[in-house]
């Protein structure tokens, strides 16, 4: 197709045609994965699998892509699937509120790569116990505040092995309010381990972020989302050096280093 022309010479011809026909699941629509949508979309991907229960509100215009004053209380699955047509109205796209047990195996099966960019750990176990069954390649990072992105295969700890979750329930469904938030704390809580993390923000800052307030800067989680894209393209294309989990590849752009983790 003449839109993706300029992607060739960095990538093959015949590599394009494998985007083409590539399916690419990303699971949360908010500043991380708007932006992977849409890189995928601009890099050729043809098919999206688009999770996201929510709406846009003014909370997200600092950073997420397609919040606009005219696309706030509206779902965010739709407004990202009208923006990404208007890249390639060919896109083949399935969209959903949220992966859970009952949805996953139909929801998740065919896709060549998962995308994890949701704030809420469930969702994001059970499609990784999905992947890991079907054998399918999961690309996980954060932005808070380091750029962080790392791929999880079936020759990789689980997702669950490397967050050190408790040994959890079957249905995933059943378990309370409280412990979800404690789930997602924890994936949270793992970050402190790379350097840095634990005194990069104020006292003030930290209040806030214990009182459930999570910065998010536009400059970091966008670099952050294209760290995600470009693993997930390696992904597809079986391209380059995967950064492979259990380590993170974290990256800290205003000090321009790169910090240590722990273990």
């Amino acid at each position: 197709m003449t839109i993706f022309e300029r992607n060739i010479g960095v990538i093959t011809a015949p590599q394009q045609e494998t985007l083409r026909r590539s399916r690419v699941t990303v699971i949360g629509l908010g500043g991380l994965g708007g932006v992977i949508a849409e890189v995928s979309v601009r890099s050729g991907v043809g098919q999206l699998v688009l999770v996201d229960f929510d709406t846009f509100d003014r909370s997200n215009l600092n950073r997420q892509v397609f919040a606009f004053q005219d696309t706030v209380g509206r779902p965010k699955t739709e407004v990202t699937l009208e923006f990404l047509r208007r890249i390639n109205p060919g896109l083949e796209a399935v969209l959903a509120a949220t992966v859970n047990e009952d949805n996953a195996a139909a929801l998740l099966a065919g896709s060549d790569a998962i995308v994890l960019a949701a704030d809420d750990a469930v969702p994001c176990i059970i499609a990784s116990r999905f992947a890991r069954t079907a054998g399918i390649p999961v690309i996980e990072g954060w932005a808070i505040p380091f750029c962080n992105a790392r791929v999880f295969t079936a020759d990789t700890p689980t997702l669950e092995e490397c967050y050190g979750f408790p040994p959890l329930p079957q249905p995933l469904g059943i378990l309370s309010a409280e412990t979800r938030t404690a789930l997602t704390q924890c994936m949270l809580a793992s970050l402190t381990k790379i350097e840095g993390v634990a005194d990069y923000y104020s006292p003030a800052a930290q209040e806030r972020i214990r009182a459930g307030f999570i910065p998010s800067f536009a400059p970091l989680v966008w670099f952050a989302a294209v760290r995600m894209a470009v693993e997930t393209v390696k992904v597809l294309l079986r391209l380059g050096t995967l950064s492979l989990a259990p380590a993170f590849s974290p990256y800290d752009p205003i000090n321009h280093r790169l910090p240590a983790q722990e273990g």
